[in-house]
């Protein structure tokens, strides 16, 4: 029997992927072992720096701290980076609170859902279109996959509106310490981390599904 999804079981869906493709994207770029890596493979940080590795992963918790403070707060770090670094940051500010908003209403809006909408909305529906959850990041991740650096550039070009990412590796403290191959490894941390939840919802999502077809026809 062919099973027809509602426009609010594809909507669900899309609200898991964002909320799932959100929170990846949190949990990969304040992840402590990625600066921690790259801080001792790349051997320019501790030259320009002058940074140990315990203070370098100090100033990191600072940035860190900033980006994840409820309200804006330059104080935390315009003692140390230039006036165009501290801008840039305001900016980088907005974009992190943008997407924890983002990541919290993909979340209620899904439960919402779930919750209104208990008798539409079926694990076996969302269980039959699993390959939407791939088809969604792919579109997003194959990019940054195939040539990181262009999609870097892309990605700033699009979500700044000014030029102050673009600092002069010889004289910027801030590009110095967070090197491209940090958010290259961020993306590939989001992926690696989207792809286990995902794997983990469906492998539910399944189970669920199965047991709401041996119900459908009686049996236990």
């Amino acid at each position: 029997m062919k099973i027809k999804l509602k426009p609010v079981t594809y909507g669900l869906i899309f609200l898991i992927f964002v909320f799932v493709l959100s929170f990846s994207v949190l949990v990969s770029s304040f992840n402590t072992r990625i600066y921690k890596s790259v801080y001792r493979s790349d051997e320019n940080i501790k030259e320009f720096s002058g940074f140990s590795e315990e203070e370098y992963l100090g100033e990191i918790d600072r940035l860190k701290a900033y980006l994840f403070n409820t309200r804006e707060n330059s104080s935390l770090i315009d003692s140390v980076y230039s006036e165009d670094e501290v801008s840039h940051m305001k900016d980088v500010y907005k974009l992190f609170r943008m997407v924890r908003i983002i990541c919290v209403l993909s979340f209620f809006a899904a439960w919402f859902i779930i919750i209104k909408n208990k008798k539409s909305i079926s694990s076996i529906n969302i269980s039959i279109r699993w390959y939407l959850f791939i088809v969604y990041p792919v579109l997003i991740f194959a990019p940054a996959i195939i040539n990181f650096e262009k999609f870097w550039t892309i990605f700033h070009k699009v979500l700044f509106s000014n030029d102050l990412w673009l600092m002069d590796p010889r004289y910027s403290l801030m590009i110095n310490l967070l090197p491209e191959k940090i958010f290259y490894s961020i993306s590939m941390m989001t992926i690696i981390v989207y792809f286990i939840i995902v794997l983990v919802a469906v492998l539910c999502f399944r189970f669920f599904s199965k047991r709401e077809e041996k119900a459908s026809y009686g049996i236990k």
